[in-house]
């Protein structure tokens, strides 16, 4: 499956979950070749996400969050390098 950069976007959640199965999945620039490819970590779950401590540990409570760049107030050191 191919995505644009804005699909990617759009739907990053549904899309992380399709690469999660298993399934190849590329992001294209604007040329429309794709740039970059996102895959699953271990399909299925690793060993530590199927432990009962970590399992479900993680909720991701605003989504917007993750594809929104940091204001550059939130930069701390980063932003003296």
């Amino acid at each position: 499956m191919t995505v644009t950069l804005e699909e990617a976007q759009a739907n990053l959640p549904g899309i992380v979950a399709k690469a999660a199965t298993g399934e190849e999945v590329f992001i294209a620039t604007g040329s429309g070749r794709p740039a970059v490819k996102l895959v699953a970590v271990a399909v299925n779950g690793s060993r530590l996400a199927q432990d009962p401590q970590v399992k479900g540990a993680l909720t991701i409570l605003n989504h917007e969050a993750l594809v929104k760049p940091l204001p550059p107030e939130e930069w701390g050191e980063l932003a003296k390098r």
